[in-house]
């Protein structure tokens, strides 16, 4: 919000609730109508109030033709894409480009299975990826997430040229899909199955005499 919007808000804030406590005044008899309307007649016959209160009033009837067919425009949260902006004009940067990008560069992330982005600029205009995907059940969630989270700062500030402030990760699910490349997870016995195999081993030995 500029200068300008703050000052007439604050101006017409005044104005109505100094209405509001005359009209409640009046409803409850604290004041007569006769007093209002001697401020009133006041203000219009002598010069220097008239004055004043004619300013006043230009000023804020401009203020409020300001705001009403010149307001601010709607600054850019990031969610049809990013601006940038220099000597030369602008670039706009779409959210699909953006979300291509991502995807293409955590594809190439060992024990990604899917994945969905969306981006946006908080109020200091700074950078936020949230990413939700699905993650194989053989991988470790915080080594992957770090690597999502390096790839794409670095993705987007090589590509185009932007440094993300975060990206934030959800992992919505972890799938049973075995990934190619990985060893078979070795499972080790109990105390109890320990036991049993040497009672086995003993056996086949003792039988064996």
């Amino acid at each position: 919000m500029k200068f300008l919007e703050k000052v007439a808000l604050v101006l017409f804030s005044i104005v109505i609730s100094i209405m509001a406590i005359a009209l409640i005044l009046l409803m409850l008899d604290v004041i007569q109508i006769s007093v209002i309307a001697k401020t009133v007649t006041f203000l219009l016959q002598d010069d220097f109030a008239f004055k004043i209160t004619l300013a006043v009033t230009i000023v804020m009837l401009l203020l409020a033709l300001k705001c009403i067919f010149f307001g601010a425009k709607k600054e850019d949260d990031g969610r049809n894409g990013v601006t940038l902006e220099n000597a030369s004009g602008k670039l706009v940067i779409s959210k699909e480009s953006l979300e291509n990008l991502i995807a293409n560069v955590v594809k190439d992330v060992q024990g990604i299975e899917a994945i969905s982005s969306r981006t946006f600029l908080d109020r200091n205009n700074n950078l936020v990826v949230y990413v939700t995907t699905l993650v194989s059940k053989d991988m470790m969630i915080k080594d992957v997430s770090t690597q999502i989270q390096e790839k794409i700062k670095e993705a987007l500030r090589k590509t185009a040229d932007l440094e993300v402030k975060q990206v934030n990760i959800k992992v919505k699910n972890i799938t049973n899909k075995k990934i190619k490349g990985l060893p078979e997870a070795k499972v080790e016995n109990t105390e109890e199955e320990n036991v049993e195999e040497e009672e086995r081993k003993e056996s086949e030995e003792n039988g064996a005499f």
